[in-house]
């Protein structure tokens, strides 16, 4: 009994490393997505060219997306380490 305990912890502590670091995994994602659209609307400096719906769902999927992909992994973690039900 216990013996997943120390794993747990350094789990916990990877999770927590994981939340703490989000922000500036944020940032750059969304900066590298403003850039790439940037590249593809071209120079022309209007606003008539920028898609508002299309940057703005860009922004939202650059937030979003690295909270999901935690919230997935920390979901397969917790699975591994459930206990399993075993026939006596």
């Amino acid at each position: 009994m216990g013996g997943g305990k120390p794993i747990g912890l350094v789990i916990e502590l990877a999770v927590a490393t994981a939340f703490i670091a989000l922000p500036a995994v944020i940032v750059p994602l969304f900066y590298l997505f403003a850039n790439v659209y940037g590249l593809i609307v071209g120079t022309d400096f209007s606003s008539d060219t920028m898609n508002v719906a299309v940057f703005l769902t860009g922004l939202v999927m650059a937030v979003t997306l690295p909270v999901l992909l935690l919230s997935g992994a920390v979901a397969l973690i917790g699975r591994g380490l459930s206990p399993k039900n075993r026939d006596a």
